[in-house]
């Protein structure tokens, strides 16, 4: 069965909703042979069930099934399904339980993306089996149904081991208890849970615990980790990892409470290469404190909230992305971060096409593309912020969000609705051009200065014309001069557009996006110094604003009658409009919130001026 599919493998699956999983299953950590029984609690959501329809890889031999406790004997196998035909048919509403016993020894994966159980051996000889199910591999494992739309509403996983061995798990640990020839582990989450967020690992671990505490609050969250307990496993890495207590408090105050707070969060560790999000327990084999926020960022964006469909897979991954980002920006500084973000951006802009919105969803490999639903995606959700009327209303949005879709699923147009609601605006155009779309702008820009003015040229093309022929959005332009920089932040929403205005510093050259705030590609060679820019509007007479910055109004001298005039904010909307009657035009400021604003001059030159409300 492939890794990757358009929706779920058969239709009879929607014929009911789980509410509950039990697993009593025996593992070990030396191979993928699994045995035991799976009951799944559901609720028929079709005008009748006559058949039951469930996913188990063909190579697990189900010993019997029974249905509300009674045996049935027709049991069948289609390529990665298996249908139980019912000796009585169920009616719409009714509660059933399916309890599949099975075993056998599952396919082997190597990592991601591969197969549902994974053996390694650590640098130190740990032998180490987890189970990887993303994105539907959990049929390796144990019988289920692999449909996003439908969430577990709660798990107890049981789990026998050998004597040695521990399985950390999803949700709170209820027991541990000594059996024939082993230990049994029983972990229960009550927590809504999509499938394949469930997760086991077997390994001789140490347990290494502490607590969570959340600001202007007395309460806290078992920090539970499970580590190898070898000398190669040195406290360094154990420091990283004693840093995801200060990330928890930190992202809770940006994304809101941790959603899985009356359970635990910990970290699991295995040979796999990165880390895997399961809900309250990741897997994870590195120590980046990166990846570890990463992976802590998934807990709101992906488990807490996720994706209707592979297509929008985003959400997830574009928000773990960017969860690094703020990680980095909070402890480390805003220098680091904009250096990491930079790395990104550059890994994007090395093909000129590819959307962030996943095209062909029966393709592992373009779901979880690296460039386009990683770093895109979070270059998308800090374009969000840059966007945004200010970061309140950014993290507002995102706490919006997480509060609407609490426990569910959402789309990517969940997320643009619940934008425009926030900020106040539509938001069709930035999610045309940046998530359905393709490609990304392409700037070049000329400077001058004569005297006091300062005059400048901005040109954008499209690194896929074809798919968005251009891009509307903010942009920040960074006047250098030895006697200090300024910034001037202006919407770009012409192909070429001119921008003069006045400055007392000498210019020694310009910067376009000087903090990588939107993703863009602008050469130092695309910029360059025109002595002769400029010089027509220089001979016809130079605009002069007073006061600016201004609290009551400015004033627009040197203008010709008849010029339309528009003045809009940083997100491109319109608060005023005129036409000059005369050579001074005041503006009014009153009543303007504080900050930068655009005023258009549509002239010969299509003039722009930077004004300030103070």
């Amino acid at each position: 069965m492939s890794g990757a599919r358009t929706t779920i493998a058969d239709i009879g699956e929607l014929d009911y909703d789980i509410k509950h999983v039990t697993f009593n299953l025996n593992l070990t950590n030396t191979s993928t042979t699994v045995s035991g029984d799976v009951t799944t609690t559901a609720i028929v959501t079709a005008s009748s069930i006559g058949t039951y329809v469930f996913e188990l890889n063909d190579t697990l031999t189900i010993d019997s099934v029974k249905i509300n406790g009674t045996l049935q004997p027709v049991v069948t196998t289609h390529p990665g399904t298996r249908k139980v035909t019912l000796t009585t048919a169920l009616p719409n509403g009714s509660v059933f339980t399916a309890q599949v016993f099975y075993h056998g020894t599952g396919p082997a994966g190597s990592g991601f993306f591969t197969h549902g159980m994974v053996t390694g051996t650590s640098a130190g000889g740990t032998q180490v089996m987890y189970t990887c199910g993303d994105p539907n591999w959990c049929s390796d494992w144990w019988p289920c149904k692999q449909s996003l739309l439908d969430k577990i509403d709660s798990v107890d996983m049981i789990v026998t081991v050998p004597v040695g061995m521990k399985a950390p798990s999803n949700g709170v640990l209820l027991s541990t208890t000594p059996v024939t020839g082993g230990i049994q582990y029983h972990w229960k989450t009550r927590y809504p849970i999509d499938y394949y967020l469930i997760s086991v690992a077997v390994a001789p671990y140490i347990e290494y615990d502490s607590y969570i505490h959340y600001a202007g609050s007395t309460d806290s969250t078992p920090l539970h980790n499970f580590f190898y307990d070898t000398s190669t496993f040195i406290s360094s890495y154990k420091k990283n990892f004693d840093s995801a207590s200060l990330m928890v408090a930190y992202l809770s105050e940006l994304y809101g409470r941790y959603p899985y707070d009356k359970e635990k969060f910990g970290y699991c560790y295995s040979t796999l290469n990165g880390g895997m999000e399961n809900q309250t327990m990741v897997t994870i084999g590195t120590t980046l404190t990166p990846l570890i926020a990463h992976e802590l960022g998934h807990q709101w964006f992906g488990d807490h909230v996720t994706y209707a469909s592979w297509r929008d897979i985003w959400l997830s991954e574009g928000f773990a992305c960017y969860t690094e980002q703020l990680f980095i920006e909070h402890f480390w500084g805003t220098a680091a971060m904009i250096s990491y973000r930079t790395q990104q951006y550059n890994n994007v802009i090395g093909i000129p096409n590819g959307s962030v919105y996943v095209d062909d969803t029966t393709n592992v490999l373009r779901i979880f593309d690296g460039r386009l639903t990683y770093y895109k995606g979070a270059a998308v959700a800090h374009m969000l912020r840059y966007v945004a009327p200010g970061d309140s209303a950014y993290f507002q949005m995102l706490r919006n969000y997480q509060t609407t879709y609490a426990f569910g699923t959402a789309t990517t147009d969940s997320l643009k609705n619940i934008a425009a609601a926030a900020y106040g605006k539509n938001m069709d155009t930035f999610f045309n051009q940046w998530i359905y779309g393709q490609g990304y702008p392409v700037y070049k820009a000329q400077w001058n200065q004569k005297d006091s003015s300062v005059f400048v040229q901005l040109t954008q093309t499209s690194s896929d014309s074809t798919s968005v022929p251009f891009f509307y959005t903010p942009i920040e332009i960074q006047l250098i001069a030895a006697a200090g920089d300024t910034t001037i932040k202006i919407y770009n929403d012409q192909k070429t557009q001119s921008l003069n205005c006045t400055w007392a510093r000498t210019m020694t050259g310009m910067r376009i996006d000087p903090n990588n705030s939107v993703l863009h590609k602008a050469p130092v060679l695309n910029i360059t110094h025109d002595p002769t820019l400029g010089l027509k509007a220089t001979i016809q007479g130079n605009f002069k604003v007073y006061p600016n910055p201004a609290k009551e109004e400015w004033y627009i001298t040197n203008v010709s009658a008849s010029i339309s005039m528009i003045l809009s904010d940083m997100n491109g909307r319109t608060v005023w409009k005129g036409v000059s009657t005369g050579t001074v035009v005041n503006i009014p400021a009153k009543g303007l919130i504080a900050g930068n604003y655009i005023l258009q001059l549509l002239d010969a030159n299509h003039s722009i001026i930077q004004l300030i409300r103070w």
